[in-house]
């Protein structure tokens, strides 16, 4: 993927399952980044130095270019951000944490911290499927009033592009327009909301050579969108 070189892998080395290092290694032995891989623990000692190596080893055999950090800062996010910014890796991989409704009401939970606290993409992983000949789904906000988003746009197009080609899958994208009566409003261009959003797609899907097939809107919110899309 365009600009990533260092990628760095958030593991638990007293779990059996390491999705985010799975995942990283596959990103590494595509694009030839180097993986750091980082275990955030308080309580180093010689037996989780082992463990950590222990995850590495398979990974240094087949010729990647393996870092290892056992360290702490404060927490869980305070260490990958300062590892991150000592590193200067370009994206960020950890398993993804499933927080209840009762824990999200009291705190915020250390995915969403580290999504808004990162200077650089994070992925969080919850599966190990292979993403070779598979489908990727770009998600964005195709309102052209929306200036702001039409920076991000690029950015989520663009890696996405990225990701497609380096793992040859079919990429789609998706953006939801209001339900509300401002989806068919004038705003003076003769084009309802709907309209603009189509057409904001389109420009896009021509921009990044979509196929138009795999252009997708729908009038819905885009928390419900999208999984029924995915699901799709």
């Amino acid at each position: 993927m365009r600009g990533i070189t260092k990628v760095l892998a958030v593991v638990d080395t007293r779990k059996d399952q390491q999705l985010a290092l799975q995942r990283a290694s596959q990103i590494c032995r595509t694009t030839g980044a180097a993986l750091h891989i980082l275990a955030p623990n308080p309580k180093a000692d010689a037996e989780s130095m082992v463990r950590l190596e222990a995850l590495a080893d398979p990974l240094m055999a087949e010729g990647q270019e393996v870092y290892l950090h056992e360290t702490w800062n404060d927490s869980v996010i305070e260490t990958i951000i300062h590892v991150r910014q000592m590193e200067r890796c370009h994206l960020v991989i950890k398993d993804a944490k499933l927080t209840t409704a009762l824990q999200k009401a009291f705190s915020t939970p250390d995915d969403w911290s580290l999504l808004r606290r990162c200077r650089v993409p994070v992925l969080l992983v919850q599966d190990n499927s292979d993403w070779t000949k598979g489908k990727i789904l770009a998600a964005i906000n195709a309102d052209p009033r929306d200036h702001y988003h039409s920076v991000l746009n690029q950015a989520i197009l663009q890696y996405a592009t990225d990701i497609s080609d380096e793992f040859s899958s079919e990429l789609h994208l998706a953006t939801a327009y209001p339900t509300t009566m401002l989806a068919i409003q004038d705003h003076g261009d003769g084009l309802t909301d709907k309209d603009n959003y189509k057409k904001h797609g389109k420009e896009y899907a021509l921009e990044f050579k979509l196929n138009e097939d795999h252009f997708h809107i729908e009038p819905s919110p885009t928390e419900i969108m999208i999984p029924a899309l995915l699901k799709d």
